[in-house]
């Protein structure tokens, strides 16, 4: 037996913060037979055996400060907890990562913190659910609580304190129109109109230094950064009065505005002076029916044109501005755990990536407004993205990477979480991200800083690639159904070259670098190469019966070939391109039907769950594979699944010394309705639903696997083939008491003897026939299995050397046969096609 102390590894603080652990657990896993498997399940757990630290109890705080108690009682997953306690200018007073709590255990930590300073406690959840109940964290300040949650937050959540007015979000300054001071950097102010209509905050002519200026419509939820990021309206240097800030923005008197004021890096030394002015509701022709017809208009000026007037303007146009790409282009690194950069499609792996930064700027060079208007549920051009808690405007911008023969590599990003007037040459800007759209005149920024703003070219090998950015590129009608009328300057390119020869990635960009043209031969054509290689071709990957569709009977049918090894890993059909078929496959083409082709989604765009290839290994999430019990009376081994850090949603592992016969879920059909696989040595466990198998921090039952007979002293587990969580992620699985000695009942291994049988045809449609020695013309009972283990036919009284077995009436799929009598037994497979 080994026996683990799991110690709590906490932050060294400053020196008069210290935490105080409460409780201590001891683990013990008498199972683990090895010194190399009490490593694996120690690395598995996350057990922190770093050393700990002894912390004296600390009667009091130096003058000037408070005590403040973090308590936190976890739940079964405390490794997932990390806080911090920091003021605004980021000093940390205290806090503690992942994995340095264990579960279900209560935690406190005392921090000192200066009795004047605005204080915020920010606490985390790794895997975006909270601390389950009874679970809690609590705050306590010179013995009053003041703050007590868990349940109240997915991510994160911040519980300020001690702040003067303006000085977070949540404290924010309610105004109204007139000048203000604010005395100190980020100021925050709250703003409620009363009229609809154009609003000027500004800083002009009120201070000297560089400002900026964010408006906000929420404080929960939003990254609080130096650019752009979570603003509906934003102003640094773009206006006539840089380097202050103006911005000139459309309110409506039924929502409340948070203003933010600040500096750039640090460019005011004192307080910043700003006012906030109505310069009037937006005048304009209010006539839906009429061609400039403005959607912000509240009052009419009569400037009315009816459709087909040879007055109208002509149309919107927007251009992406090519110098502006060309010169912004650098390559940098970043290193991300963030599933969510994944699943949108902005990284293709975890860890280090080598990404490529770009600014992207929009502008409507036509005569009128491209309107996109509200993001809602109802509105069509919007599809909520469930990760980030936005909408996404489909179909904005979009950016790929060709390789020189023209075809598509699948790095590409398409970025339209807001689009708003960042700036205007000649119009006035009206649009934010509670209204969006970009004016005649005006233009839109995606800076090369934000989240997202870049392509991954970690993978991506040596050589010279075209690399496009383009908006509206299929000229879709803006929501008032106008069109673009020109949608060539839609597009801007760089050809890009890639070089590790020195031993370190390097690009440089080729001045010789001609427009893109698709495989047609058309300049910024939207033919594409299908995955058969054919130009336009209509191939889809994972359509098995190519019947022009991606379904849940292909996914089926790529389990099925796993056990009838005809299907070849082509392009088409090796849909994560590792060059092998596995139910890797058929969880990414399931994935792709119930969240692409059949999700009923709100808004009209296309998820990218049907962009192929696809998957990658998450080598942060580790499972672990178990054999957990034997019925060798019964014949059956049951196989366990370690999984504390994500959901899974298919399994494949190989087994030797028995030869399966059907394979039964140990998992509560109402939490994960399993499909279940079995024969030979495999074993293939997958949901074609949208379900998982919860993630837990103990082996959970998996699944029950049934042999006809055993093949040799030893049954074991040989080898984990994939477990894939609910990210579409392949994991890291470990195998742990992955064999076990066969003790075969009294008498069984001899007492019945192996018969040969032959099937032919098999696959067959419609019968087959199984033919087998038979000297002392024994009686034969007959069963034919499902993929569940499910009796579907069975036949007695076999005295010949034959049975014929009649497929006329089973769906298509996978079957087994078990032929037995009083001295011998055979099993195997069948497999019915249409």
């Amino acid at each position: 037996m080994y026996s683990f102390v799991s110690l709590c590894a906490f932050n060294k603080a400053p020196a008069q913060s210290r935490a105080k652990p409460i409780i201590n657990r001891k683990f013990n896993f008498s199972s683990v037979n090895s010194l190399f498997m009490k490593k694996v399940y120690f690395f598995l757990l996350a057990l922190p055996l770093l050393g700990h630290y002894t912390l004296q109890a600390q009667e009091d705080c130096p003058q000037g400060e408070r005590l403040l108690l973090v308590e936190i009682l976890t739940d079964a997953y405390g490794y997932e907890t990390a806080w911090s306690v920091s003021d605004p200018a980021g000093n940390v007073y205290g806090s503690s990562d992942f994995f340095a709590y264990e579960n279900n255990a209560l935690y406190q930590a005392e921090v000192c913190i200066p009795d004047s300073t605005c204080i915020a406690f920010n606490i985390e959840d790794s895997f975006g659910d909270g601390i389950f109940s009874p679970g809690y964290y609590m705050l306590v300040l010179d013995g009053d609580t003041i703050a007590l949650g868990g349940q109240n937050f997915t991510d994160a959540i911040e519980e300020s304190f001690n702040c003067q007015p303006g000085q977070k979000c949540n404290t924010a300054i309610t105004v109204s129109e007139g000048q203000y001071i604010a005395e100190f950097d980020d100021t925050w102010y709250s703003f409620t109109p009363d009229s609809v209509g154009t609003y000027l905050i500004s800083t002009c002519g009120l201070s000297d230094c560089n400002t900026k200026i964010w408006i906000y419509d929420t404080c929960n939820g939003i990254t609080i950064a130096e650019d752009n990021q979570s603003t509906i309206f934003y102003n640094d240097d773009e206006n006539d009065c840089a380097p202050q800030a103006v911005v000139e923005a459309y309110f409506d008197p039924e929502a409340t505005y948070l203003i933010r004021i600040g500096d750039h890096e640090d460019a005011c030394e004192g307080a910043i002076s700003w006012e906030l002015t109505y310069t009037g509701p937006v005048v304009g022709c209010t006539d839906p029916a009429s061609c400039n017809f403005n959607p912000l208009a509240s009052v009419d000026d009569g400037s009315c044109l009816p459709q087909g007037d040879p007055d109208c303007p002509a149309a919107p146009d927007l251009l992406i501005r090519q110098d502006i790409l060309e010169s912004s282009i650098y390559l940098t690194t970043i290193n991300s755990t963030d599933p969510c950069l994944i699943e949108e499609g902005c990284l293709h792996g975890y860890g280090q990536r080598d990404i490529i930064r770009f600014t992207t700027h929009i502008a409507n060079i036509g005569e009128l407004d491209y309107f996109i208007g509200q993001p809602a549920f109802s509105n069509t051009q919007f599809t909520w993205d469930n990760c980030h808690n936005h909408f996404h405007y489909d179909g904005y911008a979009e950016y790929i990477l060709f390789e020189e023969d023209g075809t598509e590599l699948p790095i590409g990003f398409k970025n339209g979480f807001c689009v708003i007037d960042l700036g205007c040459t000649t119009g006035s800007p009206q649009y934010g991200c509670n209204n969006m759209g970009i004016t005649a005149g005006c233009h839109d920024i995606y800076s090369s800083g934000l989240e997202c703003q870049w392509i991954d070219i970690t993978d991506v090998q040596d050589g010279r690639y075209t690399f496009v950015t383009r908006v509206n590129w299929d000229n879709a009608p803006d929501k008032l159904g106008r069109v673009e009328r020109d949608t060539l300057n839609n597009w801007a390119q760089v050809c890009i070259l890639l070089d590790r020869s020195s031993g370190a990635l390097e690009i440089s960009l080729d001045d010789n670098c001609d427009p893109y043209v698709d495989c047609t031969g058309t300049p910024y054509g939207g033919t594409a190469v299908d995955c058969n290689g054919e130009c336009g071709g209509t191939a889809l990957h994972g359509d098995l019966d190519f019947n022009g569709e991606q379904e849940i009977s292909d996914a089926m049918e790529y389990v099925t070939n796993l056990f009838d090894d005809d299907l070849d890993a082509l392009p088409c059909n090796d849909l994560n391109a590792d060059g092998e078929i596995t139910v890797y496959d058929a969880s990414l083409l399931a994935n792709c039907v119930n969240y692409g082709v059949a999700h009923a989604h709100d808004g009209s765009g296309a998820h990218d769950h049907c962009n192929f290839p696809a998957g990658l290994t998450n080598e942060t999430d580790t499972t672990v594979l178990a054999i957990i019990g034997t019925n060798f009376e019964e014949n059956y081994v049951d196989i366990g699944l370690y999984n504390n850090s994500a959901r899974i949603n298919a399994y494949q592992f190989e087994m030797s010394g028995l030869e399966i016969m059907s394979v039964e879920s140990l998992v509560d059909p109402e939490e994960y309705p399993a499909a279940m696989y079995g024969a030979g040595q495999r074993v293939v466990g997958i949901s074609y639903q949208d379900s998982t198998i919860n993630k837990t921090n103990a082996i959970q039952p998996l699944c029950r696997v049934y042999f006809s007979q055993a093949t040799a002293d030893y049954i074991c587990i040989e080898e984990a083939t994939e477990v894939i969580n609910y990210h579409q992620e392949r994991t890291l699985t470990y195998l742990l008491n992955a064999c076990v000695e066969y003790e075969a009942p009294v008498g069984l291994r001899n007492a019945l003897r192996e018969v040969p049988v032959s099937v032919a045809p098999n696959p067959f449609a419609n019968e087959t026939l199984l033919s087998f020695p038979n000297p002392n013309q024994e009686e034969f009972r007959l069963e034919i299995l499902d993929a569940q283990g499910k009796i579907v036919q069975a036949i007695e009284g076999i005295s010949g050397t034959q049975a014929r077995v009649d497929g006329s009436q089973l769906p298509a799929g996978l079957y087994f046969f078990r032929l037995s009598s009083q001295t011998g037994m055979a099993s195997g497979r069948l497999s019915v096609k249409r």
